[in-house]
């Protein structure tokens, strides 16, 4: 007996070594995929300042395979974020529709819902609402403005607290009818108080700078001039560049209205200079609004004709579904430059102005609906106990009234259930109709016959000869055995079929007509007659 405790005792302890290696193993595979997750991102962010789209696209691609490879779990935190930025960057590049970066937020949301992960909850969301918002789905983007906010303060992070905050004002603001009344604007005005407070007391600079372009904002349409313009000049130009060139946005907007043209003048200057260092399109169309509008001022046409050109080339490259704002003063610049030099051009802009001003006022109209629905809702919540216990109480004193209520509600319940039953398999169809093409929105790849992996957010284009069809990337050309007809079931809404030998990915499109479509950077598909207007309704 006396023999045999050594043994059980060395069984015991090797028990415990094991464990202990395999907690060592477990703890140092995890740090190696935070590791690898670490620089997958520094090699995104070095490649996205060399402006090496080609190669940022290979390294998302990388990371990707290489989760797969190693059975990350969606739910892994690192890869939570991996995802959300390689989402981010095929948006922002246009490299997919915003209906298509939707779909993958909402993947992403579900995932760091089942992992708890109130951080990555709070930032998707964030993205979420910025999506809606683009899409001018106000009243949506209000809704998941409002899970953001609950999210960030669940997850203790302060700074997506405030940045949450900011994105509530940014809707707010855009959501409220035309014309704005005063009152709907002090209401802004306390709520960006409150913002400012909040980013004071977390010491949150670049929210608190946030929350200063957006009071400022609020005093300019209240006609506050001389307050907004306190607020304005207390940022300093030592700001991140996204702050400072809004700055001299909201400036140049109070000289225009004050008609200080010395003050325009220079304040415009200094928005140019910031607006060219961010290198985006729809902020460089902004400085040209008040570059025009300053140059017309000050009746120097050569420089007005010089911005209205530059204007005109801006229009060309924003994207026209998310900037109506700046668009309506652009079209309206546009129309007052060329009043007596070009009457076509004056009245197509003109007419252009007066479209998006009816796009935004019907887009105004259903988001405050939304809104004071959503605010209605939480209201009956709060008041719903206090409901319930009057109701009891005039139960209790009116039995047979109430007697008969239920019988009458039994009555329209049978009516309804029995409504319900005879749309029901109707019901049924538009779900797994639903289901199939939300699982070819979601789908990522095309395997070919030869195990080849096509990736759909690469595919440019898809030509047909014969029995087999070519799949046209950026950097390769892929030919499988194949019917055109039978590919385009699998492909996602953003395949169109132009002509019987072409089908194009619409997000692309640099430009088209009735007779042809050019994709980015230079490539000519030709587009016939009978499939020109499914081409036409896509756009």
């Amino acid at each position: 007996m006396n023999q045999g405790t050594p043994g059980n005792i060395g069984f015991v302890q090797y028990r415990y070594l094991w464990l202990m290696i395999l907690c060592w193993t477990s703890l140092a595979t995890f740090g190696q995929q935070g590791d690898r997750f670490d620089q997958f991102h520094k090699e995104v962010d070095l490649l996205s300042q060399q402006k090496d789209t080609t190669a940022v696209t290979e390294t998302f691609l990388k990371g990707r395979q290489w989760a797969q490879q190693n059975n990350i779990r969606l739910t892994n935190s690192d890869y939570l974020a991996f995802r959300l930025k390689h989402t981010r960057y095929l948006l922002r590049y246009s490299k997919i529709a915003v209906d298509s970066a939707l779909v993958r937020y909402h993947a992403i949301y579900e995932d760091a819902v089942t992992a708890e992960n109130h951080i990555m909850q709070a930032k998707t969301l964030g993205y979420i609402a910025n999506a809606y918002r683009s899409k001018r789905e106000l009243g949506k983007a209000f809704e998941y403005n409002q899970k953001e906010i609950s999210a960030a303060h669940k997850s203790g992070d302060s700074v997506l607290a405030g940045r949450a905050l900011i994105t509530e004002m940014d809707i707010a603001y855009n959501s409220l009818p035309s014309p704005m009344q005063p009152d709907d604007l002090s209401e802004l005005i306390k709520k960006g108080e409150f913002v400012i407070q909040y980013a004071q007391s977390e010491k949150l600079s670049q929210v608190l700078g946030f929350g200063k372009l957006y009071v400022s904002k609020f005093y300019i349409k209240q006609g506050e001039f001389a307050a907004a313009k306190e607020i304005l000049l207390s940022i300093s130009d030592e700001e991140p560049l996204s702050i400072t060139f809004s700055k001299y946005e909201h400036l140049c907007e109070i000289a225009k209205q004050a008609g200080d043209l010395e003050a325009y003048r220079d304040y415009t200057l200094a928005f140019k200079s910031r607006a060219y260092q961010t290198k985006r399109a729809f902020v460089a169309l902004n400085a040209h609004n008040y570059l025009l509008d300053y140059s017309m001022e000050v009746e120097d046409q050569d420089s007005a004709r010089h911005y209205a050109e530059r204007l005109e080339q801006n229009l060309i490259e924003v994207d026209t579904t998310k900037y109506l704002d700046f668009l309506d003063i652009s079209y309206s610049s546009l129309a007052k430059f060329y009043k007596g030099k070009d009457l076509q051009k004056e009245l197509q802009y003109t007419s252009y102005s007066a479209e998006i001003n009816r796009i935004i006022s019907v887009h105004q109209k259903q988001a405050f609906s939304a809104i004071l629905k959503y605010k209605s809702e939480l209201a009956s919540l709060e008041s719903e106990n206090t409901d319930l216990a009057k109701s009891n109480t005039v139960a209790r004193k009116n039995l047979w009234l109430t007697v008969g209520l239920l019988l009458l509600l039994g009555i329209i319940a049978l009516v309804i259930f029995r409504k319900y039953r005879r749309s029901r398999r109707k019901t049924e169809d538009v779900i797994q109709e639903k289901e199939r093409i939300a699982k070819v929105v979601t789908k990522e790849s095309i395997e070919l016959h030869n195990k080849q992996r096509v990736y759909l957010e690469e595919l440019k284009y898809l030509k047909s000869d014969r029995n087999y069809v070519e799949f046209h990337t950026e950097e390769k050309r892929y030919v499988d055995r194949h019917v055109l007809t039978a590919v385009l079931e699998d492909l996602p809404p953003n395949f169109i079929q132009v002509h019987r030998s072409y089908v194009i990915n619409k997000n692309f499109i640099k430009t088209s007509s009735s007779s042809r479509v050019i994709l980015f950077p230079d490539i000519e598909i030709p587009v016939s007659r009978t499939f020109g207007s499914r081409l036409k309704a896509a756009l």
